[in-house]
């Protein structure tokens, strides 16, 4: 990896882990359980904080504390950043929050054309019930699939992806489809989905994440069962059975894979602004 990039994914990381520390501190005070996911867990695990070449923070609340976590920061998030949700920003089409650092700048290539808020950012996903029946999971898949492609493309996230021909057109019918509804229905009709099985018990929970419906199928008690681990010399709460966690998700997951897929996210453009 060239120089100037890895000093710039050091950057980048220090002031998500500023972000994560906000958070942290805020969900602490108000009683707020929240967990270290994906990436950052295996990160934590294998690396005692971030995987060298990744470029983001992910972390999970289950629904209920999401919502009180949104709530709570209305009052308490310093106004050096700002929590972007689907309300607070018309421009950004997602199901989960992220907290942003205010006068910063991170453009990936997925969001190029979107005018949403752009500050460097932590991921905070809500999970919610998943039904224990398979074809409900089945009819609620296809559902959350469609709604939030929808999404993302009325509100201009994605186009990059689309190069051929094909896709091209392909992008233009799903474009015309979405405006046929509106971004307050859409989101509404989404959320609803999403949370439809929240007052069924069921073992299983899942979140609006990037592996897609079935792979974010994770157990209940994974995240239910927390402790803290150690992520770049901090304590933040994570799944107690992170072994089991991080093998579905990963496979043998203490594994270095290969230099060329040590990837992250492909950003265009970065401003750090006075940090």
């Amino acid at each position: 990896m060239e120089k100037n990039k890895i000093e710039q994914l050091e950057k980048l990381h220090k002031l998500e882990l500023k972000i994560a520390l906000e958070l942290k501190k805020i969900c602490d005070k108000h009683q707020i359980k929240y967990f270290l996911i994906a990436g950052t867990m295996l990160g934590a695990v294998r690396h005692g904080g971030f995987i060298p070449w990744d470029d983001d923070m992910d972390i999970g609340m289950l629904r209920e504390d999401y919502e009180k976590f949104i709530m709570v920061c209305k009052k308490e998030l310093s106004e050096e950043y700002f929590l972007q949700t689907w309300n607070s920003d018309s421009e950004y089409a997602f199901s989960y929050a992220k907290i942003r650092i205010n006068n910063t700048r991170i453009i990936e290539k997925f969001s190029e054309n979107s005018n949403a808020h752009s500050g460097i950012f932590i991921d905070i996903f809500p999970f919610d019930n998943v039904p224990d029946n398979k074809i409900k999971r089945k009819v609620q898949c296809k559902e959350i699939y469609i709604l939030r492609r929808l999404l993302c493309i009325k509100k201009g996230y994605g186009k990059e992806y689309f190069t051929s021909a094909q896709d091209k057109f392909k992008y233009e019918i799903l474009k015309c489809i979405s405006n046929l509804f509106s971004f307050k229905y859409l989101k509404e009709k989404l959320c609803k989905t999403l949370t439809k099985y929240n007052r069924v018990s069921s073992e299983c929970v899942f979140t609006d994440g990037s592996y897609g419906y079935d792979k974010e199928t994770i157990k209940r008690e994974w995240v239910t069962n927390l402790s803290t681990i150690n992520f770049e010399g901090e304590e933040f709460l994570a799944i107690n059975e992170y072994r089991d966690y991080l093998s579905y998700f990963y496979g043998e997951y203490m594994i270095l894979p290969p230099v060329d897929k040590r990837g992250g996210h492909e950003i265009i453009d970065i401003n750090f602004g006075i940090y």
